[in-house]
């Protein structure tokens, strides 16, 4: 069995998508252009905490965890105990959530970055669902079948 601190899967994601990218230095390109001081300046907080901000994942035997980095230094987790059901499933951030980053909607909240597959996670006692992207399903099913089994 492993112990508290050793995690079995972890994953890293970045807001590196091309057309973000394009949106945000277009925007910049703008703000240059008309030279506006303030709006340049905020332009480039932005772009960097686009460039700095991930979200993390790790499933260990404690349960599922997550954080986005630099705004959360602690981890957090769903313990299995907490855990009624957790699928991997694949999902539309726009339909679903209107978008990508932490989402809320009537049928639960969302912390994802890119693609279309996240851990659905049904919490014991609760209505809403919570769902974590990733952008490896298929191992994320093998860590959640073997884990969700020993950790009941």
């Amino acid at each position: 069995m492993l112990g508290k601190t050793s995690a079995m899967y972890k994953e890293t994601q970045h807001f590196r998508q091309p057309w973000l990218w394009v949106l945000l230095l277009g925007s910049l390109a703008l703000v240059i252009y008309r030279w506006q001081p303030i709006s340049v300046g905020i332009m480039a907080v932005v772009m960097g905490l686009f460039w700095f901000l991930r979200l993390e994942t790790r499933i260990d035997q404690e349960g599922i965890a997550y954080r986005w980095f630099p705004f959360q230094s602690a981890y957090r987790v769903i313990k299995w105990s907490q855990i009624e059901q957790a699928t991997v499933r694949s999902y539309s951030a726009l339909g679903e959530f209107g978008g990508w980053g932490i989402r809320f909607s009537w049928n639960g909240t969302a912390h994802t970055v890119s693609g279309n597959w996240g851990i659905d996670i049904k919490l014991k006692g609760k209505k809403r669902t919570l769902l974590v992207g990733t952008q490896h399903p298929d191992e994320i099913r093998q860590q959640i079948g073997s884990e969700q089994l020993a950790g009941s």
